[in-house]
C-alpha cells in the first residue's frame, strides 16, 4: 500500500444521480499530477449518501476501465454487516488493490461488536486492507488494544487511517509494513513529525496534488518542512465545506465532478 492517497469525489449529475463516467477525467487529472494512489468511495466520495447498489456500480465501472499505473483504494462501510459483506465480496474479485474498511456509522458498537464486524469482513477477502477509525463521524473509537489484536491475527491489515488521538499509538510497536495514515491534511506536518504517521489520505490533494505529494515525500525523508505554506493551502480547501470546494475546482477545470448531494449544497 502506498504512503499517499488522494480521496477523490464521486461525480453526480445535476439531479444527484450517479455519473460513473465522470471518474475517468478525475483519475487522469490526478495521474498527470503525479498521484499514484486514489481513494474511491470514502468520506470525500460521499460514501454514505450512496446505496450499496450504487457503490457496486462504481466497482463495476473501475473493473471495466482497468486504469493503469494507479493504486485504487475503495472505502467499504455500512451500518449492516451483510451490506458491507456485499461490498467486500465484490471488491475481492475486482481490480481494486486495497479495501479501506470503515466502522458502521451512528450505531456506536462496542469494541467486541466492532471487532466481530471487521473479522466477518476479513473472512471474505485476501486483499490488502486498511482500517478507518473516524470517531467524530461514527461515534465509535477503536482502541489501540483492539487494533493490535486485529493486526496480530490478520497480516493483510496493512494500514490504519486515524482521525482520533494519534498520540496514544506512539508507545506501541507496529509491524514494519504497517502504515499509520493521517486522515486528512490538517496539521499535516505535525502528524508526521510528532504524531508518528507514515502516510496520508489527502483531501487537499484534489486541488493541490503536486504540493501535497512534495510535502509528504519530504516528510518521509525526514527533511525539515515549513508547516505554514501547506497549512495555508489546506485552509483554502476546507474553508466552508471541502467537498463542495473540491467539486467546484474540478468543474472549473472542465472536469465534470458535478454537484454534491443535498444537504451539501
Amino acid at each position: 500500500m502506498k504512503s499517499l492517497n488522494v480521496a477523490i469525489p464521486t461525480p453526480f449529475r445535476e439531479d444527484e444521480s450517479l455519473n460513473v463516467d465522470g471518474f475517468k477525467a478525475i483519475v487522469e487529472y490526478q495521474k498527470r499530477n503525479g498521484i499514484e494512489s486514489l481513494l474511491v468511495s470514502g468520506s470525500t466520495g460521499e460514501q454514505h449518501s450512496m446505496s450499496i447498489e450504487e457503490r457496486l456500480q462504481i466497482i463495476e465501472y473501475f473493473d471495466q476501465q482497468r486504469f493503469q499505473d494507479i493504486e485504487l483504494v475503495f472505502g467499504a462501510s455500512a451500518i449492516r454487516t451483510r451490506d458491507a459483506v456485499r461490498l467486500v465480496k465484490a471488491l475481492e474479485t475486482s481490480v481494486i488493490d486495497v479495501i479501506l474498511i470503515g466502522f458502521p456509522p451512528y450505531i456506536r458498537p462496542t469494541q467486541e461488536q466492532a471487532v466481530a464486524y471487521i473479522e466477518e469482513l476479513l473472512s471474505h477477502t485476501t486483499k490488502q486492507v486498511a482500517l478507518y477509525n473516524n470517531p467524530g463521524r461514527t461515534g465509535f473509537d477503536l482502541t489501540p488494544d483492539s487494533l493490535h489484536s486485529l493486526i496480530n491475527r490478520y497480516p493483510n491489515i496493512v494500514g490504519y487511517k486515524e482521525t482520533g488521538d494519534l498520540q496514544r499509538h506512539l508507545p506501541l510497536t507496529y509491524p514494519d509494513y504497517f502504515i499509520m495514515f493521517a486522515a486528512g491534511d490538517v496539521k499535516l506536518v505535525d502528524n508526521f513529525v510528532t504524531g508518528g504517521c507514515k502516510g496520508l489520505s489527502s483531501v487537499a490533494g484534489n486541488i493541490y496534488p503536486q504540493e501535497i505529494k512534495h510535502t509528504v515525500e519530504q516528510l518521509l525523508q525526514h527533511k525539515q518542512v515549513d508547516a505554514n505554506p501547506v497549512e495555508d493551502l489546506v485552509s483554502r480547501v476546507i474553508s466552508g465545506h471541502a467537498i463542495i470546494n473540491i467539486k467546484q475546482h474540478y468543474n472549473s477545470l472542465g472536469i465534470n465532478a458535478g454537484v454534491c448531494r443535498a444537504p451539501l449544497i
